[in-house]
């Protein structure tokens, strides 16, 4: 048995067409688009390990608020800091740089402390309270004390031409002028 279609004229051609596009229309309908697989979002990185203070010595002679006026090498003006040393091995440390009357904040920054063998070592951990990469070598800064006294440190830098800091104890309250 078969089946025929008869069509008169152009008609059977049309209606071809329109059956092709039809099965064209639902066939890409039916074609699901698959989805590409999302790259994992970017790790972030991993937290710095955190730095632990190791308490100096009850009667270290550092310990106390320290206060300094110097003019680093290529610098119009004078840097005044003011460094807290604690017991506890904590410290802060805070500049601000002054061109004739302007007066400009620098830096605040915080971390650990430690003396031996005449060395006194400042890790930064924070600067103006956001964590810092303690393993970047700017973060780290080294005095050999070459004098100290209940009033008076006197220090220099321990890199090329370093530069020789001399620092008055001050009240624990006092702050940068």
């Amino acid at each position: 048995m078969s089946s025929r279609v008869v069509f008169s004229g152009g008609r059977a051609i049309g209606f071809l067409c329109s059956g092709m596009v039809a099965a064209t229309l639902v066939l890409t309908g039916c074609a699901v688009k698959k989805p590409q697989p999302v790259a994992a979002a970017p790790q972030a990185p991993a937290a710095p390990k955190p730095v632990a203070c190791t308490p100096v010595a009850a009667d270290s002679p550092l310990v106390g608020t320290w206060y300094s006026v110097s003019t680093p090498h290529g610098v119009a003006g004078n840097l005044q800091t003011l460094t807290v040393l604690s017991p506890d091995g904590r410290m802060t440390y805070q500049t601000q740089l002054k061109i004739g009357k302007r007066v400009r904040p620098a830096l605040s920054e915080s971390g650990c402390w430690t003396y031996a063998d005449g060395v006194y070592t400042m890790q930064t951990t924070a600067s103006y309270g956001d964590p810092v990469d303690v393993s970047d070598p700017i973060y780290r800064n080294r005095y050999q004390v070459e004098k100290i006294d209940g009033k008076h440190a006197r220090m220099r830098e321990l890199k090329p031409n370093g530069q020789l800091i001399t620092a008055t104890r001050m009240a624990s309250n006092y702050r940068l002028p």
